[in-house]
């Protein structure tokens, strides 16, 4: 897959306009055949030497593309994904992004309906020597498997936990079509299995479950696939990942010790850029490492 560059000029957007490099860039990353055929795009050559300066790149290059989301009630821009030594689930707020298995494939933000990104990006700071690849799965391949009952029942409503205490669990369908006619997916199971074991939610039905095991079914043979689009980055590298139509999961890393220091910084972008419209500069970027 083609590997993009990035603007030298990308830090300097001011809100008087922008420099051309950033809007060629924009259009580079949109047309590219990466973007169109699987919405994925690769930049690389990102200093990371520095914490503070990756960080401020990684927004810049997101905010090039549309406008950032918070992650979370503190309204940071910029999470440190990296393993924290929980489980996907455990306690009341463990997250994936906090853990350091594998599989378990999703769409970002799936319990936040109202503020959960068209895409986001990942800039890798540091790799996993084993593990930590990431896995992509269109939802294409997996909607072309599913028999007509099942697709009927994942575009009803299902309880999304919010993994924050004390909240109750947001409703949402798992299959979205649009009026395009493509389809948007919001999916991790875990996080369906905990919403519906909610005090204030209602057990999984067995035409739920069917439907769910189904889809996860689908979701396995994209997987086994010999032609599963796989990538893992080095430092330097960022991927933006279109969150609507492609499921993503990574393989497991830091059986060895030595390899649970992976950190990669998060980004969420909404209300992407047209192509040659221009965008405003970067806010600050607001860091945190919960």
């Amino acid at each position: 897959m083609e590997h993009l560059t990035f603007p030298s000029s990308i830090l300097d957007t001011t809100p008087d306009g922008e420099d051309p490099s950033v809007r060629a860039f924009r259009e580079e990353v949109f047309t590219s055949p990466g973007w169109k055929e699987h919405g994925l795009a690769i930049i690389e050559g990102i200093p990371v030497e520095e914490p503070e300066l990756a960080a401020r790149y990684a927004a810049a290059v997101s905010s090039a593309l549309g406008r950032l989301l918070p992650q979370d009630g503190a309204g940071q821009l910029v999470r440190e994904v990296k393993y924290r030594g929980v489980k996907l689930g455990e306690g009341a707020t463990g997250r994936y992004s906090d853990s350091r298995e594998g599989g378990q494939f999703h769409t970002d933000g799936p319990h936040r309906p109202d503020t959960a990104p068209d895409c986001f990006a990942l800039l890798c700071i540091r790799q996993a020597q084993v593990g930590g690849g990431l896995i992509l799965v269109p939802t294409g391949t997996i909607i072309q498997g599913l028999d007509p009952a099942s697709l009927a029942v994942l575009q009803e409503p299902f309880l999304f936990d919010q993994r924050e205490a004390d909240v109750p669990p947001v409703p949402r369908p798992v299959l979205e079509h649009q009026p395009d006619g493509r389809w948007h997916v919001n999916y991790l199971r875990e996080y369906i299995e905990l919403g519906h074991k909610h005090p204030a939610g209602t057990p999984l039905t067995d035409g739920q479950i069917r439907a769910l095991d189904r889809f996860d079914q689908e979701v396995a043979a994209a997987v086994a696939a010999p032609d599963r689009l796989e990538v893992k980055l080095a430092p330097g590298q960022l991927a933006v990942i279109d969150n609507c139509r492609l499921l993503h999961g990574r393989t497991t890393f830091g059986d060895d010790p030595q390899d649970r220091d992976r950190l990669m910084l998060r980004t969420w972008i909404r209300e992407l850029t047209p192509v040659g419209a221009a965008v405003a500069a970067p806010p600050g970027a607001v860091v945190s490492d919960r």
